[in-house]
């Protein structure tokens, strides 16, 4: 049967170890049943919680479920992914840059197919894929991208400015220990609605302190409701996490802690007791801060289109029409921790 993405349909497996997986993903889904192909899910380990999943959405319940599905494809906003599974390894990332990592990319033998969101990113992967000869990189945007400009807000109106609180996990970039004390007296007060969502591999006594906040002024919410917080929110503060890209592509102001490399488009603080000033003056929206966050979003990605899932199929699929042999490294010991715990040892 011709579909719009090649000559047959295809069997797809999402491989999600993260509640931040299902905006990344839900828009390749879709474009894929829109071509006739299965898709299926399956979570790793304890982190990413399958009782999000939609009532249509299928599950595989373990590993052995996933093989025996036999893939095409496996879509991995993470980085690694278990070569037993069956199909070409596609890395779709779940962040827009890796500034954090510096300017190379730690590419370490696991995917076939690299869908980048724009050419930064590109141009760290490309020399390697010369070099090393067995994987490929595309350029197609970001999936979740997709998901962030097709929302549709169902109750855009709140009494109180709403301020988006989120954090890395990387202690060396995360201000979340360092603002904790002046988030928690400012939540104290009515002027703001506090939301709070923080990366699941957060210190889990920090992520408990701030859960322990949580009033009338301030709600808690895990990272599946990350797009609907980046809608509702008039400004985010965070440090060095790159969910920050996505809250300025939607041209809003950010306050920024101690962020590595702080931009004009930015309000930078390096204080906690600068914190309440650097939101009033964010809530303002200066005209010269809005018109550099205006500047920024095509530095980021070209592709704001609401159409990376699509590009994204359209690469994997070439790559299954054209016969891509694997010539992965064997990656013994990282796939023998990933079988340890998955509890996996078929052959």
């Amino acid at each position: 049967m011709q579909t719009a993405l090649g000559p047959k349909t295809y069997k797809f497996l999402f491989y999600v170890e993260q509640n931040y997986c299902f905006p990344i993903l839900r828009p390749i889904q879709a474009k894929a049943r829109e071509s006739g192909c299965e898709v299926r899910w399956f979570f790793a380990g304890a982190a990413a919680n399958p009782e999000f999943l939609n009532a249509d959405e299928v599950r595989c319940n373990s590993a052995a479920d996933a093989v025996s599905f036999q893939p095409d494809a496996v879509f991995v906003p993470g980085d690694r992914v278990p070569a037993f599974i069956p199909g070409i390894k596609v890395e779709v990332f779940h962040g827009l840059d890796e500034s954090k990592r510096g300017n190379i990319y730690p590419e370490r033998g696991m995917f076939d197919l690299y869908c980048t969101e724009g050419p930064g990113r590109t141009g760290m992967l490309e020399p390697l894929a010369e070099q090393r000869r067995y994987f490929r990189v595309r350029e197609t945007g970001w999936a979740k991208l997709d998901s962030l400009f097709s929302y549709a807000e169902h109750a855009p109106n709140y009494e109180r400015p709403q301020v988006l609180y989120t954090s890395t996990f990387t202690p060396r970039l995360s201000g979340a220990a360092a603002l904790y004390e002046e988030i928690k007296r400012l939540s104290r007060s009515s002027n703001w609605q506090w939301l709070v969502t923080l990366h699941p591999k957060l210190a889990p006594e920090t992520m408990a302190k701030y859960r322990a906040l949580a009033n009338e002024n301030l709600a808690f919410f895990e990272n599946d409701k990350v797009i609907e917080l980046l809608h509702r929110a008039d400004v985010m503060i965070c440090d060095n996490s790159s969910i920050l890209q996505e809250f300025l592509l939607l041209n809003k102001p950010v306050v920024t802690f101690a962020n590595r490399d702080p931009q004009s488009y930015m309000i930078d603080i390096t204080a906690p007791n600068a914190l309440e000033s650097a939101i009033e003056t964010a809530l303002e929206r200066p005209s010269e801060l809005m018109d550099k966050i205006a500047a920024y979003g095509p530095q980021v990605t070209p592709y704001r289109d609401g159409a990376s899932a699509q590009r994204i199929l359209a690469a994997v699929t070439g790559m299954l029409e054209t016969g891509w042999q694997d010539t992965k490294p064997r990656n013994l010991y990282r796939n023998f921790k990933i079988r340890k715990q998955l509890k996996y040892f078929g052959f």
